[in-house]
C-alpha cells in the first residue's frame, strides 16, 4: 500500500520508501522488483543527498569499487539509462558530471524525513525556539517504518554497505530525536496518554537510553500511578544491568526514593540554588541546576516555578523567542489543553 503523499498537487508519479521494506511504485505500480538492488542502491544514495547533486564518479567508485574508472562509469551510465527509460527523465536528472534525484511529482520517505527534522531544528544543537507541533511531529514519526534500506543486499558493493550501515545509524538517531520531540510536544498539550505512548516507542528504538526511563516514571508520578512508575524503574535497572552490567544513575536512583514516599517536593532546595546562582549573575551554573531540579520536579509548582526561572534567565540574556517558548510551558502546566476525544 503507498502511504499518502504529503504535496498532491503537482500529482505524485514516483513514490519510493527506504524505510523498512524498500517500495518503488510509479504511476501506482509496484516496480521494486523490476529495477533490482543496486538500481535502488543508486536512488537511495541520491534520495539521502537530494536536492544536492553528487558527481558521477563518487557513485561509480560507491557502487562498483573493483571496476577500473571508465568501466564503472560505464556501468553507470548503463543504470541511469535504465532507469530513465523505465522511470522517466523527470526525476532522475544527469548530466556528463553528476547525476541529482529531484523534480515535481516525487515523493521519497528520506527526502520527506530530512527535510522535516530541519522544520523541527532537530539539525541544531540547541532547537530552543523549534515548533511543537503534534500533528506534524507524529507525521513524521510515521515515516519512519523500519531500518533505512531495510535488509536489501547490493552484490559485490562492499562500500556502499558500509556506507548504508552508517545512513542506517543516522537515521535512527533521528527517529530517537523526533520521539523524544512528540513527548515534549504533546506534554505541553497535556496529552499525558500520548506521552507515555511516545516514551514507550522511544524506550523500544533505545532500551539504553535511561533519560527516556525518567520521563516516564514522571509521567506516571504526575498521574498518581506510583506502582506503574516503579514498574518502569524495575524496567530500566534490570536492561541496564543485563546489557552493559551497570546500575542506574544516580538521578534515577533519587526519582525512584521520591516515587517511593509521599513527601513534599524534595528538590526545592535545588530551585532555590538556582535562584541564588540567577541573582548572583551565574545564568549558566543557574540553569545547570535548574536541570537537576527538574529531573525530580513531579509537582507542577515546581515545574512552573523553574519554567519561569529559565524563561527569565531567557530575557536577561535577550532571548525574547525562548522566553515566550518557556511562558507558554508555564501556561500548559498551570492550564493543560483538554485531551480530544
Amino acid at each position: 500500500m503507498i502511504a499518502s503523499p504529503t504535496l498532491s498537487q503537482p500529482p505524485v508519479r514516483l513514490v519510493i520508501h527506504f524505510f523498512g521494506t524498500v517500495q518503488l511504485y510509479f504511476d501506482g505500480r509496484d516496480l521494486t522488483a523490476t529495477i533490482g538492488a543496486k538500481p535502488l542502491a543508486l536512488l537511495a544514495y541520491l534520495a539521502v543527498a537530494a536536492p544536492r547533486p553528487v558527481a558521477r564518479a563518487q557513485i561509480a567508485g560507491l557502487l562498483w569499487p573493483d571496476k577500473a574508472e571508465d568501466a564503472a562509469r560505464y556501468r553507470l551510465r548503463h543504470l541511469l539509462w535504465e532507469l530513465r527509460r523505465l522511470l522517466g527523465k523527470d526525476h532522475l536528472q544527469a548530466d556528463d558530471e553528476n547525476c541529482r534525484l529531484d523534480g515535481e511529482g516525487l515523493w521519497v520517505d528520506v527526502i520527506e524525513l530530512q527535510q522535516g527534522c530541519a522544520r523541527f531544528g532537530l539539525d541544531q544543537a540547541n532547537p530552543a525556539s523549534a515548533p511543537m507541533d503534534v500533528p506534524a511531529l507524529q507525521q513524521l514519526v510515521a515515516l519512519y517504518r523500519g531500518d533505512f534500506f531495510g535488509r536489501l543486499i547490493v552484490r559485490e558493493a562492499p562500500i556502499f554497505e558500509e556506507w548504508s550501515l552508517v545512513a542506517q545509524e543516522r537515521f535512527q538517531l533521528l527517529y530517537q530525536q523526533l520521539l523524544d520531540r512528540l513527548a515534549q510536544a504533546q506534554q505541553m498539550a497535556g496529552d499525558e496518554s500520548g506521552t507515555i505512548q511516545t516514551l514507550m516507542r522511544l524506550i523500544e528504538a533505545d532500551p539504553l537510553r535511561e533519560k527516556s526511563y525518567r520521563a516516564l516514571m514522571m509521567v506516571y508520578g504526575r498521574q498518581g500511578d506510583r506502582a506503574a512508575a516503579l514498574r518502569v524503574y524495575e524496567q530500566c535497572k534490570l536492561r541496564l544491568s543485563s546489557e552493559l552490567a551497570v546500575p542506574p544513575a544516580p538521578e534515577t536512583e533519587a526519582l525512584r526514593r521520591r516515587l517511593a514516599t509521599d513527601t513534599p517536593d524534595a528538590k526545592r532546595p535545588d530551585l532555590d540554588h538556582a535562584l541564588r546562582l540567577f541573582h548572583a549573575g551565574h545564568y549558566d551554573a543557574a540553569l545547570v541546576a535548574c536541570d537537576a531540579a527538574e529531573t525530580l520536579a513531579i509537582e507542577a509548582n515546581t515545574r512552573h516555578a523553574l519554567a519561569l526561572l529559565r524563561a527569565e534567565i531567557a530575557l536577561v540574556r535577550g532571548h525574547a523567542d525562548e522566553a515566550r517558548r518557556l511562558i507558554q510551558t508555564v501556561r500548559q502546566i498551570l492550564h493543560p489543553a483538554p485531551l480530544r476525544q
